[in-house]
């Protein structure tokens, strides 16, 4: 895969669930982006001032308005700053960086597009700063207040909301790529930091002031544990964490401890939502799955209470991540929500342990399986046979087959009357014989390798 390649892919996965529909195009969106365009290019910033400016006083309205007002007002108040030479450091000509953002923003995870680039522009600003060593953060401080527009290319963000990244976005994401640490991150909104209120930009750029004279002449792994348990969001925290734990690795430190200690809290202290749902599943890239048992002693008090909702992250982490134990008690929560009458758009526990990944590999699955199989009203698409309707009795249906080794012949391929056939064939096999045999105590006796730990011994 390409450099390229790979980060549309990534900025894809990122940003298209939470896309908005763009307001249709009209006067101001078209300045607006022939100002960008122009921008990127190198043109004269007085002259592409001068022609937006007109365009958005007339258009107070528009939908794009949220971006071109912020973007004039920063660009024309950084007309006034020195132009810079080409012999100034290089956060002096951040003006000239053509990096895109989300490759400098993301580069933990889009570190091919990143070497790419710089090895292709060893001149661009941005490649220098990336190559300097970390004591460059001492001059990359100062920026997190300069809201002068970059000239840098953001053109692979596939949301029409995305800005133009300011200066303070470029030495914000330098300050954390050089400290592997996080200040302002917004995974969920996807807010840059010139975005900020005055009061939250400047709340970002104290903290960072104060945590590089803590850190500045300590090692990388002290920078992160310092700034850890300043974390603004749950993202921000659990990536810290992660680094944290990985950089200690081999070393004669806490530190790693110290990480695991940190996310199992953040588990303890949210075991309903999904934000312990996502430092569980950083605990378990890490070896630690103890969130188990958290998930499950507080599913089990819960179990029957009427109106309750089950996060569908958790039981997703509990299908990939739980033993026997853990799959009766989703079992139990399935057949109540199929009495219930709660379907896939309800968050059902069944249709997680469904749709999990594992249900086909998972003996400790077949029992939801065989429930699913009365499921048949449709509930999507598929693109066999040209596009054919389908329902969650069809995938439990064909995972059925796998794992008990009978053919019900179900084709996913077939006709909407031999699949239901097929259908109907594996509920009469379940109903007169299959549930009776497919108990817990028959599959953990014949379908579980011998000695196979219970996933919350691993620590």
């Amino acid at each position: 895969m390409t450099a390229r390649a790979a980060l549309v892919a990534f900025v894809l996965s990122m940003g298209v669930a939470r896309a908005e529909i763009p307001p249709l195009p009209d006067d101001l969106s078209k300045a607006y982006d022939v100002a960008l365009t122009e921008l990127r290019a190198g043109k004269d910033r007085q002259s592409i001032a001068d022609r937006l400016k007109p365009v958005v006083e007339k258009n107070p309205a528009s939908g794009y308005v949220r971006l071109a007002r912020p973007f004039l007002d920063d660009l024309t108040a950084s007309l006034k700053d020195a132009v810079a030479r080409p012999d100034d450091l290089p956060e002096k000509r951040l003006a000239d960086a053509r990096l895109p953002f989300q490759v400098l923003k993301h580069a933990e995870r889009l570190d091919g597009p990143l070497k790419t680039f710089v090895a292709k522009e060893p001149s661009d600003p941005i490649t220098q700063l990336v190559a300097a060593d970390r004591s460059v953060i001492a001059r990359l401080i100062p920026l997190l207040a300069d809201r002068s527009p970059a000239r840098c290319d953001d053109s692979f963000s596939m949301r029409w909301t995305t800005p133009q990244p300011r200066f303070c976005d470029l030495a914000l994401a330098l300050i954390e790529y050089h400290g592997k640490v996080r200040f302002h991150h917004d995974t969920i909104q996807g807010t840059y930091l010139h975005q900020l209120s005055d009061a939250e930009r400047e709340e970002v750029a104290k903290r960072a002031a104060a945590w590089w004279e803590e850190v500045k002449d300590k090692p990388i792994a002290a920078g992160v544990r310092a700034q850890l348990v300043h974390g603004r969001t749950y993202p921000e925290t659990v990536w810290m964490a992660k680094t944290l734990a990985r950089l200690a690795e081999g070393q004669e430190t806490d530190d790693r401890e110290f990480a695991l200690s940190v996310l199992r809290g953040m588990v303890k202290q949210n075991p309903r939502s999904h934000v312990a749902a996502y430092a569980a599943d950083a605990l378990a890239e890490l070896g630690d799955t103890s969130a188990v048992d958290v998930f499950y002693n507080e599913w089990k008090s819960w179990l029957g209470r009427p109106g309750l909702i089950h996060d569908s992250h958790i039981a997703f982490y509990l299908c990939k991540h739980g033993g026997r134990r853990e799959w009766e008690l989703l079992h139990a929560i399935s057949l109540a929500e199929v009495r219930n009458g709660m379907g896939p758009g309800d968050g059902a526990v069944w249709a997680c342990a469904l749709n999990s990944g594992v249900a086909g590999t998972n003996p400790y699955a077949i029992p939801i399986l065989g429930l699913a199989l009365d499921l048949t009203e449709d509930a999507g698409s598929r693109r066999e046979n040209g596009a054919q309707s389908f329902s969650c009795a069809d995938t439990a249906c064909e995972l059925l087959q796998e794992q008990v080794g009978k053919d019900f012949g179900y084709r996913r391929a077939g006709t909407a009357v031999e699949r239901l056939a097929a259908i109907k064939k594996a509920r009469d096999w379940w109903d007169a014989a299959g549930k009776a045999q497919y108990s817990f105590d028959y599959i953990e006796a014949n379908m579980i390798p011998a000695n196979a730990p219970p996933p919350q011994a691993k620590r």
